[in-house]
Formats: structure tokens, sequence, C-alpha cells
């Protein structure tokens, strides 16, 4: 059988976690760099699903100052877009500064050049347009990739930039609208866009920052029909605004055991700050560098009540919006075409071109029927692995080589990112970085979690494959004969 020249390291994935992890092992500090391969099964290579949007009312929910793709080069992102004031300016964009929030499309060609630049820069990279489907570990301890198509090559290294999932079909007791064409689980693709925007009333089912965007689409777009967005809590992101740095107001050593112990102590330090007129928002980004001390050092019940309790709240006040983005709900709900709900769905039953959507609101608490012609979900992508159809997912659960969580919001992984298999042994050649991780160390979607998780995993990568030998009978590899029932 004919293969593609072995690589040191296969990247599955080419967003922004993948592509850094790449930048990083091209411009690392050994004599010879690793031969790398990235592959990408869809979209371009440095974009994503996160900045693949062609639409240049959305905007990155973080302001430009704190989005360098670089840990230690701050400045990096601010000096690349003052470099590009043309494509700043067909935008709309005359000047930036660190608090401007600059459309998520110019992120995405600012990390695609970062990319290239790496790539020019003599690294040896292989760019593979395709789906993984398959890894397969080799007696040799190498591994085997599949792609969709049938073309194979071995890494020695692989990295699982997987990202985020389509969200989840909402588990209702009766589940045949999952099969409507009125139903859209995929609101960014091209045919979702022109059904959204055709007269008639939609349903949007989630309120963070997904929900945002579409609404921000559908302003535009949608030519009649009235937008209703229902959530259990009714929490939309909360505004950005500049705040002062906050000294930290808890250690390591001082940290909370309990979710409820957290909740008093971030609700006493924000009291205390508004009394010296300190926004809460410099609180709550003081604690950054600890949450995911905070969240190891949680037991698995104290996870659990975090989850349940606190996180809606939590993320709601974590992960914040322009405001520009919520003056478009804002002006959607004044105008009478948007109305927000407070409630959870009960049923959804698809009637003719139609769906009838029984929700109940907690006060009063009655039932309540919305007819509208589309739902579409914008819940969050999925985490529970074992929910996911995606191939590789599939094949890798079925050849034991990985297990969900404990809490199933992605993979069982040791620190540092090696992916643990269903026996709960670490892999010392299949990794992983970004959102698979976290069950483990819950922040972990954010440009600067992630840039950090991707500098370290390609200096561990060019530590471990300088140390090791040339490809021998891998004596430590796993049995491939093993499987995992699901």
């Amino acid at each position: 059988m004919n293969f593609e020249p072995t690589y040191d390291v296969a990247i599955v994935g080419a967003g922004f976690s993948g592509t850094m992890v790449a930048v990083h092992l091209l411009t690392g500090t050994t004599t010879e760099p690793p031969a790398v391969a990235l592959i990408e099964k869809g979209g371009e290579f440095g974009r994503g699903v996160a900045y693949g949007t062609d639409c240049p009312r959305h905007l990155l929910n973080v302001p430009a100052g704190k989005m360098s793709a670089f840990p230690d080069r701050p400045d990096h992102f601010l000096d690349w877009l003052r470099s590009h004031g043309a494509e700043l300016r067909q935008v709309g964009i005359e000047a930036v500064d660190a608090g401007t929030f600059v459309p998520r499309m110019i992120y995405g060609r600012y990390v695609a050049s970062v990319l290239a630049g790496a790539e020019a820069a003599g690294g040896q990279l292989k760019r593979l347009r395709g789906e993984a489907v398959d890894v397969q570990p080799l007696t040799s301890g190498e591994l085997r990739i599949e792609l969709h198509d049938g073309r194979l090559l071995r890494a020695r290294k692989v990295v699982l930039a997987l990202g985020n999932f389509p969200p989840g079909d909402p588990r209702l007791r009766d589940r045949h609208f999952h099969a409507s064409p009125h139903y859209v689980n995929s609101p960014w693709s091209p045919d979702s866009a022109e059904k959204l925007s055709a007269p008639g009333d939609i349903l949007i089912l989630g309120s963070g920052l997904t929900s945002l965007d579409l609404l921000l689409s559908l302003e535009h777009t949608k030519r009649g029909g009235m937008i209703h967005v229902l959530s259990r809590r009714g929490l939309f992101p909360q505004p950005h605004q500049q705040s002062a740095p906050y000294p930290p107001f808890l250690r390591p050593e001082t940290l909370p055991t309990t979710a409820r112990g957290m909740l008093r102590r971030v609700r006493a330090e924000i009291a205390r700050a508004a009394e010296n007129g300190v926004n809460w928002r410099s609180v709550i980004d003081s604690l950054r560098p600890l949450t995911q001390e905070f969240w190891r050092r949680l037991t698995h019940l104290e996870r659990r009540r975090f989850l349940r309790h606190l996180r809606p709240y939590w993320e709601a006040h974590r992960h914040r919006a322009s405001r520009d983005v919520l003056s478009v709900k804002a002006r959607l709900e004044q105008s009478g075409r948007l109305v927000c709900h407070r409630a959870r769905v009960q049923e959804i039953r698809e009637t003719g071109e139609q769906f009838e959507v029984f929700i109940r609101k907690p006060c009063p608490a009655a039932a309540e029927c919305l007819r509208v012609d589309y739902v579409v979900n914008c819940t969050g992508p999925e985490s529970n692995y074992h929910n996911l159809t995606d191939p590789l997912v599939l094949q890798l659960f079925a050849r034991g080589l990985i297990r969900p969580d404990p809490l199933f919001l992605g993979l069982d992984v040791a620190p540092g990112g090696a992916v643990l298999n269903a026996r709960g042994e670490q892999q010392g050649n299949v990794f992983t970085l970004g959102s698979p991780q976290k069950g483990m160390i819950f922040e972990t979607t954010a440009v600067p979690e992630l840039r950090t998780q991707a500098q370290q995993l390609a200096g561990r990568l060019e530590t471990e494959l300088q140390e090791s030998s040339a490809a021998t009978a891998g004596d430590s590899a796993p049995d491939p004969a093993y499987t995992y029932e699901i």
C-alpha cells in the first residue's frame, strides 16, 4: 500500500487552535523544523467556523488589543490591523485602537496571514484539504490517518484540534421535527440564511453570542415576520465596558473549594469594588488567571453544582459582547420585530409548513403556544461526544483512543493535552487543545487561553520529537485491536 511521506506532526483541524500549533512548530527553535501536515475539511486554513463568516457585521466579542495570536507579543494583531488599513476601510473602519471591535472575517484573514508567514519562513508544511475519518495506531508507534477520499498519511504525533461541534438537537419526547426542513441546526450555511431571510416568523433557541450574531444578520436580511428568542433563564451576554485592572483578591492557596464559596467571595468583592467606584467587570476579569486552578480543585460533585446553578450566569458575565451588537437586539425589540421569552420548550410539533412550539414560562407557570415557520438551534455547541455523529469521533471511540470526561463536556485528557484512551491511559502521541479540554480545565475557548495552549503544546511536541529516536517497533504503542463499547 502506498502512503504519503510520514510527517512528524499531523494536525486535524485548521481553525485558530490547529493553525497556531502549526505556526509555533514551523517557527520553533529547532535546527530542523518538524514536518507538519495541517488537515482542514472545509473553509479556509486559519479561519475555521469561528472566523469563517463573510458578514462584516459579525464582530469579535473581545476588543482588538486582547486578540493577538501570540501570548508574548500583545500588540501583534493591532500592528497587523494598522498595516491593513485598506481592508478595514472596505468594512467601514477608518481607524483602530486597542478597544476596537473588528469584524470576525478580518480576524480570520489575520490568522491565515500568520500561517502564511510561518510557511514562507521555510517551515515544512503540507496543507491537506479533506476530512479526516480515522486515526489508527500502528505497531511502529506511528499513526495512520485516513481522509474521506481514501488518502492515507502517517504521523509520529497527532493533534486533534476539533474545535466546536454544531448544537445538539433538543431532546424532547417527540423528536420528529429534527428531520424537518424547517428546523435549522446550521444557521450560517447559505441555504439556512436564505430560508431565514424569507417572510415568516422564526424562533431562535438560545440567547448567547450565536443568537446575537444571527440577529445582526436578520436585521438587514429578513423581509418580514416576527423573531422570537427563547432561553430558560432569559440571559443575554453583558455589554463590554472600559474598566481599569483590578488587583487579585484571591490567591491559589486561598481559593474556595465549593461553587457556593466562590460565589460568596465574588459577590462580596463586587460589592466592595462598587463602593470604591469600580465596575464589576474588573473583578470578574481579575479571576481569569485563577479560574482553571479553581476548576481543578473542585470535586466532581461541586463541578456539577457549578454547571447546574451558576454556569449560565458566569458565561453571561464572563463572555461579553460589544455594545454595538447588543444595540441591534434593542432596536429589534423597540421596533416590535423581536420578542424575548424566558421559558423552556415542552414540545415542538410540525403542522404542515409551520411548527407549533409549546413553551412554559416560570411565572405564571402556564403553557403557551408559538406558531413559527422556522426553529433555529443556537443553544451552543454539543459537548457530549457520545451524541456526535462526526465520522472521526465515532472511529476514535471504536478504536478505544478517546473517552469523554466525567462531566461529558469534552474529552478526558491529561495535563498538557495528552488524550486518555478508553482505559484511562495517557497516550504519548495523540493530543488535543481548546474545546475538547473543557471538562478538565473549563476556561478553554477564548483566544487568550487557546494561544497559550497552542504555544505550550507545540513546545512539548518539539521536545518529544527531539528526544525520540528514529521510528522503530513501538513496544509502547496502543493495542490497535482494543475497542471501546459505545
